[in-house]
């Protein structure tokens, strides 16, 4: 019997180890921020910020803690804390995101390959994704059609922030 369209368990990347959330181990380590926000054809770039992306219970989950600064002054606009978990049953990612402002919102993903976590987030019709560049640069990309908003972050990971577990 097969299994109806678009239910099929998707192949998953996975490190030596075995452990799906280990595969984000491009991701761990302490970041600096850099928010390119594009809504309407307007452009701005007036926020930046510090993330510290961490395993808990060995690994079993992947946490992620930011806040956000306004450049011109310092002064912090939002906080934000996320969990990434794996998903066994349905062979994918899940991401749960909380707002210090009391937004909750959730998404799920797959690796598009060792590098690229690809993210549908759920009720806002977004896309998102976490890409390394490399050993010191990761950016993420969210797109939401229905809002015409594209934001970008640039993370570059700062001295002496761990680059695995």
């Amino acid at each position: 019997m097969r299994p109806l369209a678009g239910t099929e368990r998707r192949p998953t990347l996975t490190t030596e180890t075995g452990a799906p959330i280990r595969a984000l181990s491009f991701m761990v380590g302490e970041w600096g921020l850099d928010y390119t926000v594009t809504q309407h054809g307007h452009t701005t770039k007036t926020i930046r910020g510090i993330g510290s992306l961490r395993y808990l219970f060995n690994a079993t989950y992947l946490t992620f803690d930011c806040q956000m600064l306004q450049k011109a002054t310092g002064e912090m606009i939002a906080e934000a804390h996320a969990i990434f978990a794996w998903d066994k049953k349905s062979g994918q990612y899940r991401y749960y995101w909380f707002e210090s402002s009391g937004n909750f919102l959730q998404a799920t993903g797959i690796l598009r390959d060792a590098h690229t976590l690809a993210l549908e987030w759920q009720d806002i019709h977004c896309t998102q994704i976490f890409r390394r560049v490399s050993a010191d640069a990761m950016y993420l990309e969210m797109r939401c059609p229905e809002q015409d908003l594209l934001l970008r972050v640039d993370f570059s990971r700062l001295s002496g922030g761990s680059q695995s577990a």
